[in-house]
């Protein structure tokens, strides 16, 4: 088994989902279901603790989980970080025979600026990767009819502007550009062998997201974030690799077009810091999920007999629950930690092995360590995602339903360093 190391193409690290939107598209005529995630490692310091920093600040990082909290930070700060994501899924037959993905590093990256213009406004600016998809099975798999290879990147460009409205509250908004891209393979079975396809597009769209943050006294504080559902517009081509060319007018090569729904997301919380050098914060998250209803296509030139494939999804909202909390050992040294349940949007009927999708817990622990103006943060962050099977008829009129159990953990390590100014 080969390993592999991709930028920003990530993989199930947190189910707020992307829904299985590109698979289908490949080939009209097969029902394909796949799902994205969304990815919350924006910042070393911020997913050490569950990213429970909705009702109070670890840096610069700020700007993209409560913008509200950027009117906190002093001066000019700037933050980078990157993250090692080690993923590892495995499928087990109902006859015993168990097969694995293949091994592969992600390492989504983030970029803050913040600027207080006076004692009132603070500006930020913040480049993410907030959404990704990356699960490579290949293409002898049991299930290679319903996916084979998947890797999708998103980047968010994400202005936002703060206002101090008082010495207890702070509100704050914002303008999201998403970039995505996304290439997608799986195979077709024919009567003379199996076609190979590819579907590659690109694509934007827009959004905006609030923030709120209201500190009644020294002692508790509480936050809430909102980012607005995003549609991206999608044009790509859909390729086909063909066992004998006889089959192209039925796969022929030819453009293609998508809608992408991106979820509108809620973020709250409230931090206690009445303990002396302990700061404890619970979080909640809903995704709206149920926007992803459908996923419907226009190609060019009809492929397997239709140029308008439509995919019913009925995908449901989410909701997860978090503590975090850091203990300051002294005046520059520090730990993390935090626990997080998820739930997943994708309901039995439409589970299929793009992707791993079901009920997760996650651990956290790491450090932070002041060096005069600079912070570094380091973070050991482990996925577990409970067992799911597979136990529906999607695959069945493909070639081979891949029904069974379906296993997935993963593995981070986050690095962020910022600096002030």
């Amino acid at each position: 088994m080969r390993t592999r190391t991709k930028s920003f193409k990530l993989p199930g690290l947190s189910l707020g989902v992307l829904a299985g939107l590109f698979l289908a598209t490949v080939a009209a005529p097969s029902i394909v279901s796949a799902s994205g995630f969304a990815v919350y490692t924006q910042g070393a310091k911020e997913f050490g603790v569950q990213n429970n920093v909705i009702a109070h600040s670890e840096g610069p990082a700020s700007n993209y989980h409560n913008p509200a909290l950027i009117t906190g930070l002093k001066g000019t700060q700037i933050e980078a970080g990157t993250t090692l994501i080690f993923p590892s899924r495995e499928f087990k037959s109902p006859d015993g025979k168990t097969e694995k993905a293949e091994s592969q590093v992600f390492y989504p990256s983030t970029l803050f600026l913040i600027h207080q213009l006076n004692d009132r406004f603070t500006a930020g600016l913040g480049i993410v990767s907030p959404f990704g998809l990356g699960t490579d099975w290949g293409k002898e798999w049991e299930g290679r009819y319903l996916a084979t290879n998947s890797e999708m990147q998103t980047f968010n460009i994400n202005p936002n502007i703060a206002w101090k409205v008082n010495d207890k509250l702070a509100v704050a908004g914002g303008f999201d550009l998403v970039l995505l891209d996304a290439t997608l393979e799986k195979n077709i079975l024919t009567g003379l062998g199996d076609v190979e396809q590819k579907f590659e597009g690109d694509g934007e769209g827009y959004g905006y997201n609030l923030g709120l943050v209201y500190r009644p006294n020294d002692e508790w504080s509480f936050g809430a974030s909102y980012r607005s559902g995003i549609d991206v517009d999608v044009d790509g081509k859909a390729k086909f690799k063909l066992p004998d060319e006889s089959l192209r007018t039925t796969f022929p090569n030819t453009d293609g077009s998508t809608e992408i729904n991106l979820p509108a997301q809620l973020f709250v919380g409230s931090c206690y810091e009445g303990i002396d050098k302990l700061t404890v914060e619970l979080g909640a998250r809903w995704e709206e999920w149920s926007c992803y209803e459908e996923l419907a296509f226009k190609f060019d030139q009809p492929v397997g007999g239709t140029k308008t494939p439509v995919y019913e999804k009925n995908w449901k909202d989410t909701w997860s629950y978090s503590i975090g909390s850091k203990y300051d050992l002294n005046d520059t040294f520090a730990i993390l930690g935090g626990y997080r349940f998820d739930n997943n949007p994708v309901p039995n009927d439409t589970f299929e092995p793009a992707i791993p999708a079901s009920d997760k817990h996650c651990v956290s622990l790491g450090v932070t360590k002041r060096f005069g103006n600079l912070v570094a943060g380091v973070v050991y962050y482990y996925e577990k995602y409970e067992s799911r099977k597979k136990d529906n008829s999607l695959g069945a009129d493909l070639g081979g339903t891949a029904n069974g159990e379906y296993n997935t953990e993963a593995h981070v390590v986050g690095v962020s360093v910022s600096y002030e100014f």
